[in-house]
């Protein structure tokens, strides 16, 4: 669990990321929501607090859970390794999509 290395606004920016997922967040008060889009299909949601904050465990986790992602899966977005075309395969393999 890498949750020191990376802020809310580190994450929302790698979400947001075409190459990556390409989510496009609305803002409400508090927070950003969006939605992950398969085909124009909305198949996973995120909340991200806004602003820069520092994550602390238990919402480093709950932010890859609603990704549907495990925390090393969730490491691997925010450094890189993991694309938009691998996260696919693992909602695929998940049977989400």
């Amino acid at each position: 669990m890498k949750n020191q290395k990376f802020n809310t606004l580190d994450v929302k920016k790698c979400c947001e990321n075409e190459n990556k997922l390409g989510i496009r967040f609305r803002s409400k008060s508090k927070e950003y929501n969006g939605w992950f889009e398969k085909d124009g299909v909305k198949v996973k949601r995120i909340t991200i607090p806004k602003g820069r904050k520092p994550i602390g465990k238990g919402l480093y986790n709950e932010m890859g859970k609603q990704l549907a992602l495990t925390t090393s899966e969730f490491d691997d977005l925010l450094e890189c390794p993991l694309n938009r075309e691998k996260y696919e395969k693992i909602l695929k393999h998940k049977r989400i999509i």
